[in-house]
């Protein structure tokens, strides 16, 4: 039986992908806030859903409130759409093959020296005037900074298990599912070019995020998985760089919060030397990954997939 998105048009799929990430997501929430207010004895559970949090069992509420949307947004609709569209999922998005050992310690490097440069970015997106119709962004990003302060605002290793958990690991595996696997994947597939599908992916990833003095800096960082997707043809590379840049926040936070470091990473100002330092340094990295890259052949038809999809 044929998969029926197989022929539909590039731009209806598309269409489609993000209709029914909405659907999944809104269903998905709606069954995650029933559970949360069972199971930690809430009774505030859409308060706590929007943010408003008092105490640890409120917080533990809210955190498993955001992982279990993001597993029915992100992973829930890049497994069902691959299927509608070529019958399985593992193939479709690229998850049968492995990238080798030195690709990954190069990308967990590159994430790590890449860090001053994304703070740099950040700078200079705070630059930037917020235009007068985007105002309510502005509310938007206090309270998400607010939130975030009072999520990561642990001491215990249980909590730091729990937040690495719904912070790094499973925004990296979903939102790498949906935006590079999926996404992306279609994009190349319809021969969109690289230099196009790339930044224009990397840009929706952007703008999903809804923080606008971090939108260039997360649009760099989308572009890049991208970038590694296509340079690799896995999915697991991207998810590794992913998983990284989101488990460093957390886990200098961590450092903060004991007092084992004086400054908020999240507050510090980069000392222009080491900006300079670690744009040089990133660049010989890309420089290594274009030397050493395999990509894939990203086809329509996922007849010659398997061929290609070997370990790097």
């Amino acid at each position: 039986m044929t998969p029926p998105f197989q022929r539909y048009p590039l731009v209806l799929r598309i269409f489609l992908m993000f209709s029914m990430f909405v659907f999944n997501i809104s269903i998905v929430s709606g069954i995650a806030l029933l559970a949360a207010k069972s199971i930690f004895n809430i009774e505030n559970a859409s308060e706590v859903s929007g943010g408003t949090l008092n105490g640890a069992n409120d917080i533990n509420a809210f955190l498993f409130i955001q992982g279990i949307s993001s597993l029915g947004g992100f992973v829930l609709t890049a497994m069902m759409f691959a299927v509608l569209e070529s019958g399985e999922f593992k193939q479709h998005l690229r998850l049968k093959a492995f990238p080798s050992l030195k690709f990954i310690v190069l990308v967990v490097v590159s994430i790590v020296v890449a860090q001053f440069f994304i703070e740099f970015l950040v700078d200079v997106n705070k630059q930037i005037p917020l235009p007068a119709k985007l105002h309510f962004l502005d509310d938007f990003q206090k309270r998400a900074v607010e939130l975030t302060n009072t999520i990561m605002s642990f001491k215990d290793v249980g909590h730091l298990i729990l937040v690495s958990i719904v912070v790094a690991l499973i925004p990296s595996i979903g939102e790498e599912f949906f935006f590079r696997g999926l996404l992306l994947g279609d994009l190349l597939k319809g021969k969109i070019h690289p230099a196009i599908a790339i930044p224009a992916t990397g840009f929706i990833f952007a703008i999903s995020h809804l923080e606008f003095d971090n939108t260039i800096a997360i649009w760099a960082l989308g572009s890049f998985l991208g970038y590694l997707y296509y340079v690799s043809g896995s999915l697991w590379l991207p998810i590794a760089a992913h998983f990284t840049n989101n488990f460093l926040a957390v886990f200098m936070k961590y450092f903060f919060n004991l007092g084992m470091i004086s400054e908020d990473v999240a507050n510090a100002k980069t000392p222009l030397y080491a900006t300079v330092i670690s744009i040089a340094v990133f660049a010989m990295f890309i420089f290594l990954f274009n030397k050493w890259k395999n990509p894939a052949r990203f086809v329509e038809t996922e007849e010659s997939v398997e061929g290609t999809n070997q370990i790097l």
